[in-house]
């Protein structure tokens, strides 16, 4: 006999049917993401509506404010125009006899005085320049005549009216053309 306190019977256990259930969280996360994924899409929607419409209520600001201010720039910026139209052709047409009479000094030779000097506006743009002169001797015209007709800056160039002056020396008249280049005051500034 043989006693025993544990039964020889085997007890069978039925395995738990208990399943754990994922599915249920993973849908529940996925659901969550999905909520919150439609709420920041709804979010960003309705700010970009939002930025859309104050951009243009701006531009329509904007509109109104151009409107008023255009026709006051403009009258301004037209007016500032003419001023410097007005000058640039002040400018262009101001003329300066410094290089004249610098081109009479470096030209003129020692023994040749000029007593009379006239300057008046040519037709062809051109300025005429006479002068009255005395000199020592009719040599001393012809190397002056040489001097000038040299110079790119003087054409036309004729000696006349040539005789004997009250002191015994030679007078002559000079009259040329003188380049417009060289008297315009733009030019001397360059």
């Amino acid at each position: 006999m043989e006693t025993s306190f544990i039964p020889k019977q085997q007890t069978y256990k039925k395995p738990s049917t208990k399943k754990r259930n994922y599915g249920g969280l993973l849908m529940g996360i996925g659901g969550f993401i999905f909520i919150v994924t439609v709420l920041v899409a709804g979010t960003i929607f309705l700010y970009n509506r939002y930025l859309a419409s104050e951009i243009d209520t701006m531009a329509q600001s904007l509109e109104r404010e151009k409107g008023s201010l255009e026709k006051e720039i403009i009258k301004k910026l037209s007016l500032i125009d003419k001023r410097i139209e007005a000058s640039k052709e002040v400018l262009n047409n101001h003329v300066t006899l410094v290089p004249l009479f610098d081109l009479l000094e470096q030209n003129t030779l020692q023994k040749v005085m000029f007593t009379e000097l006239s300057f008046y506006p040519g037709d062809d743009g051109w300025w005429n320049l006479s002068m009255k002169g005395t000199t020592n001797s009719y040599a001393t015209v012809a190397l002056q005549s040489d001097v000038f007709g040299k110079n790119k800056n003087m054409k036309e160039l004729i000696f006349s009216n040539l005789g004997i002056g009250n002191d015994g020396g030679v007078i002559f008249d000079v009259s040329a053309m003188i380049d417009p280049r060289l008297l315009s005051y733009r030019n001397s500034l360059e």
